[in-house]
């Protein structure tokens, strides 16, 4: 398991820092998409802050398989409250959470492929309950946790701030994860602005790191199962695309920062200038991590499907910095605790 690695538990200490820095000892979390990579990470980190620092939260995992939930949270029985559900189903009315960072949506290219239908329910329809709820229940505060890919396709040079907006072409199957979770962000602001709901938003780069599910199949993802295997790295393109990459920690951090110091229905960047690369880079650091070398290779229809169209995407971080967050892990810092957090998991 995780904790098995003091690289992570270094990790969860710097992240169990922030929950101990805002005050919120006896409070109670719902994080849904808790087995995935960044709800499990925050679940993880609400226990070490338990166990290390004393806090009596009260912590709820939801997720879909209770198999999964069971199996990845184990070594936290009686710490974790498990949660099996739909989160297109509605929330249990009679618990109340003081906070919910809804994490809970397909997240990788090969699902939006099998899977559109699904995705556009998971996301507009799972956004939808937490705001819900959070409406019944006024002390709540909702973290939608989004992505860049709300923005779109547009021309310009520079970094993307948050009150820019670009097209997405609907006309392609794919188009239901941006689209969705442009609804799920509107869904966000209607709330706050028709009933005061107190929610807002993450908007979330390319994630990495250990926590990232076996079923993951994002280029970053595939780069990093070769690097532990001390495989060649494939490139499906050219791989010129510049991007916003940023390590699951420093995510998590972010979120954190979002969640406790952010305004209400206001949408704030996650991204690490530290980790800002293209993705041949990326394949070239991995590889060179490995002791391995890049090659090239075809994409699958299957795989075309999801691939997200060929174009710069990188965030800006400045709105996120003025909450006081700061990166800490450049690309090759990231990966290489990735890989060495992953080697020592027993």
């Amino acid at each position: 398991m995780f904790f098995s690695s003091q690289l992570y538990l270094d990790d969860l200490k710097a992240t169990a820092e922030i929950l101990k820095d805002n005050g919120v000892d006896g409070k109670s979390f719902l994080i849904t998409g808790a087995s995935g990579l960044i709800g499990s990470y925050l679940v993880d980190a609400l226990v070490y802050h338990a166990r290390f620092n004393g806090a009596k939260n009260r912590i709820y995992a939801l997720g879909r398989s209770e198999a999964k939930l069971k199996e990845r949270f184990a070594y936290a029985d009686g710490e974790v409250n498990l949660v099996s559900a739909d989160i297109c189903a509605e929330l249990d009315d009679s618990v109340n959470y003081d906070y919910i960072i809804h994490a809970a949506s397909n997240a990788d290219p090969g699902t939006y492929a099998r899977y559109p239908v699904e995705t556009i329910q998971t996301n507009i329809l799972g956004t939808h309950n937490c705001l819900k709820y959070a409406h019944s229940h006024p002390g709540t505060r909702v973290l939608l946790t989004s992505t860049m890919e709300v923005y779109g396709a547009m021309d310009k040079n520079g970094a993307i701030q948050e009150d820019e907006a670009g097209v997405v072409d609907f006309n392609t199957v794919r188009a239901g994860y941006p689209e969705s979770k442009r609804v799920s962000e509107l869904l966000v602001r209607s709330y706050a602005e028709e009933y005061g709901t107190d929610a807002l938003i993450a908007r979330l780069g390319y994630i990495y790191g250990p926590t990232m599910t076996k079923a993951d199949n994002k280029a970053v993802a595939q780069f990093i199962r070769s690097m532990i295997e001390k495989k060649d790295i494939v490139l499906k393109s050219e791989g010129l695309q510049n991007r916003s990459y940023c390590y699951v920690a420093d995510t998590v951090n972010a979120i954190l920062f979002v969640l406790f110091k952010g305004e209400k229905a206001q949408a704030y960047n996650v991204a690490n200038e530290l980790s800002t690369t293209t993705i041949a880079n990326l394949a070239e650091t991995a590889a060179s991590i490995a002791g391995a070398k890049v090659i090239f290779d075809l994409p699958t229809e299957l795989e075309k499907k999801g691939f997200s169209p060929t174009r710069d995407a990188v965030l800006s971080e400045n709105k996120l910095k003025a909450l006081g967050w700061q990166g800490q892990y450049t690309l090759a810092e990231g990966l290489s605790r990735t890989a060495q957090i992953l080697n020592s998991k027993t």
